[in-house]
């Protein structure tokens, strides 16, 4: 036996293998299998009922089963995912297809990619607002202004 010294409780060690999970919150499976960089957002995406089964809106406490697809809005981009397993933590990206298998068309990887592009051209970047025009930038604008 031994004893846990700040409490002097004992306690034994865990002898026996976990057994597989066979259900999971949404919004942990979600953060777990990398949709999403934190619980947190996962659980905001549910209640924003971006996270669908079935044309369905999910709470974020709601038990995902295997099998079952997803329906996710990230963005712009729009992810369909059919879940496999449940890992008991976060996993290391190259481990992911072992836990859902992605049936998202490639044409959503690419309307993504335009639409993020367009607003890139339409509201600049935070950073530009803040820095001074470089050399290049105030040709341009004289270039703009006829004042060339």
């Amino acid at each position: 036996m031994f004893t846990n010294r700040c409490r002097g409780e004992l306690f034994r060690p865990v002898t026996s293998i976990a057994e597989p999970l066979i259900t999971q919150r949404v919004d942990k499976w979600l953060h777990h299998v990398r949709i999403f960089k934190t619980r947190t957002l996962a659980t905001q995406a549910c209640n924003r009922s971006n996270v669908k089964v079935d044309h369905d809106a999910l709470k974020p406490s709601r038990e995902l089963k295997g099998g079952e697809t997803l329906h996710i809005e990230r963005g712009d981009l729009k992810l369909i995912i059919k879940v496999i397993a449940f890992p008991e933590v976060r996993i290391g990206p190259p481990l992911v297809p072992q836990f859902y298998e992605n049936l998202t068309p490639p044409e959503n990887y690419v309307r993504a990619s335009e639409a993020r592009k367009e607003r890139a051209m339409i509201t600049p970047r935070p950073h530009d607002l803040l820095t001074r025009p470089t050399k290049k930038d105030l040709r341009e604008i004289r270039k703009l202004m006829g004042k060339d």
